[in-house]
C-alpha cells in the first residue's frame, strides 16, 4: 500500500514538473524571439512607420502603403484598377473607402467591433509578438515544420482572450507563421499569415518584408521609421471628382465624424 502511495506521489510530481517545464519553455522561446528581432527597447522607440509595397492577388498587382502613428492611428492606402481606396483605424473610430469593390464607393464608418479587433494595427509591435505586456499566457505545445523550416509551436493568449498559435523558427527564433482565432459578429474565424524575407532595419529591429495570407502575398519594398507624419491623413475625406479638361480640381471635403 505504501509503495502504491509513493508511486502515485511520484507520478504527480512528474506531471507537475512536466507542466512547469512546458510553461517555462514557452516563455523562454518567446523571450528569445523578442531578443532575436531587436529587443523590447528598440521596438518601443518606434513612433511612426510608413511601409510601401504591393500585393499580388490572382495575378493582379495592388499597390499598398501602410502608415502608422504609434498608438494613435493607422491608414492603409490601396491602389487597384486605376482607383485609390483606404482604411483608417484610430482608438475609437474607423472608416473605409474601397471604390473598386461593389457598394464601397462611399466613405463608410467601420463597426465598433471591428475597430476593437484592429487595435493591434496601431502599433508596429502588433502581430509580431514583441510586446509581452499584451500577452496573458504563453505555452509551449510542440514542434512542427513550416515550408521546410523546423519550428517551435507556442500557444499565446492575449489580455483580451484572443488565442494564437505561433510558429517560431528553431534556428533564428523569428516568427514565421501565426494562426489567430478572432470573433467577428459572434462567429469564430481563423486568420493565418506566414512571414518571410526578414530584414534588419537601421533602427535595429528585424521585420518580415513579405507577409503571405489567403488573399495573397504582400511584399514591402521600403520601410521608413520615426519620420514626421501629417495627422490630417487619418481623417476621412470624400473622394474628389475628376475635373473636366481645363477645369481646376475641386478641393476634397473632410467627412464630419
Amino acid at each position: 500500500m505504501k509503495i502504491i502511495k509513493l508511486t502515485s506521489l511520484a507520478l504527480v510530481i512528474l506531471v507537475a514538473g512536466f507542466s512547469t517545464v512546458k510553461a517555462q519553455n514557452g516563455e523562454e522561446i518567446l523571450t528569445k524571439h523578442i531578443t532575436a528581432v531587436g529587443g523590447t527597447a528598440k521596438w518601443n522607440s518606434i513612433t511612426s512607420a510608413k511601409m510601401v509595397g504591393s500585393m499580388n492577388m490572382g495575378g493582379m498587382e495592388i499597390g499598398i502603403t501602410q502608415t502608422i502613428l504609434t498608438d494613435k492611428a493607422m491608414r492603409m492606402d490601396i491602389s487597384a484598377m486605376g482607383m485609390n481606396g483606404y482604411t483608417i483605424i484610430t482608438p475609437t473610430e474607423g472608416w473605409m473607402y474601397m471604390p473598386f469593390q461593389p457598394g464601397m464607393d462611399k466613405v463608410t464608418p467601420i463597426p465598433a467591433e471591428q475597430i476593437k479587433a484592429s487595435q493591434d494595427k496601431l502599433n508596429m509591435k502588433g502581430g509580431y509578438l514583441v510586446d509581452r505586456s499584451k500577452l496573458k499566457t504563453v505555452e509551449y505545445v510542440g514542434k512542427d515544420t513550416m515550408n521546410t523550416v523546423p519550428c517551435y509551436k507556442i500557444k499565446v493568449v492575449d489580455n483580451d482572450g484572443n488565442e494564437q498559435v505561433a510558429y517560431i523558427d528553431m534556428s533564428t527564433y523569428y516568427l514565421v507563421r501565426s494562426e489567430l482565432k478572432v470573433k467577428v459578429q459572434d462567429e469564430d474565424h481563423e486568420v493565418a499569415a506566414s512571414y518571410s524575407n526578414f530584414q534588419k532595419l537601421p533602427e535595429g529591429i528585424v521585420m518580415p518584408m513579405t507577409v503571405s495570407a489567403e488573399q495573397g502575398d504582400i511584399t514591402f519594398k521600403t520601410v521608413e521609421l520615426n519620420k514626421p507624419i501629417d495627422e490630417k491623413i487619418f481623417k476621412p475625406e470624400a473622394p474628389a471628382t475628376t475635373p473636366a479638361a481645363g477645369e481646376t480640381e475641386p478641393p476634397k471635403k473632410e467627412i464630419s465624424k
